[in-house]
């Protein structure tokens, strides 16, 4: 069974973006590596994240006046939509589905990095270089514009510094 490394997850150029895909990329990479009896915890695990992420990127995108948005979002509410049958699954011990769901997962993670984050980590850049700095101040994590553990993270840097 292939496992996505967070090491494959190619750079966007933007630290908080890259530390929330990265994020994703590791929780789907011990779904895949799980036994049976972790694996429904690992999904919900991914499950929760995802959606954490999906409602950040929905405010990075609202925030910036990204052109794509609803194009990007949708993407987002159908992998969630099927994210939740997987958890069905899972409460069902329909394994091999959950697995073959995590596999196709992998490749859509894959590919939309590619088609959706990249342009809108492009616009962010943009938008900093240009006026209003929206992804420099998304990238400080105000409120509830960063994943939680992406702000936890920050947060444990922080204290080491110290």
């Amino acid at each position: 069974m292939a496992v996505l490394d967070r090491s494959d997850t190619a750079s966007l150029g933007l630290p908080f973006m890259d530390q929330a895909r990265g994020r994703f990329a590791g929780l789907l990479a011990q779904v895949e590596a799980a036994g049976n009896a972790a694996l429904p915890e690992a999904w919900r695990d991914l499950l929760a994240y995802a959606a954490e992420l999906f409602a950040c990127e929905d405010i990075w995108m609202r925030a910036s006046g990204f052109a794509a948005r609803r194009d990007h979002a949708a993407q987002h509410r159908v992998v969630l939509e099927v994210m939740r049958e997987g958890a069905v699954h899972a409460a069902e011990w329909r394994l091999a589905q959950l697995r073959e769901m995590a596999r196709q997962l992998r490749a859509w993670h894959e590919a939309h990095g590619r088609t959706m984050d990249a342009p809108l980590a492009h616009h962010l850049r943009m938008r900093r270089a240009g006026r209003g700095s929206v992804a420099a101040r998304l990238g400080r994590g105000a409120g509830q514009s960063q994943p939680a553990a992406s702000r936890e993270a920050r947060g444990d840097r922080r204290l080491q510094r110290r």
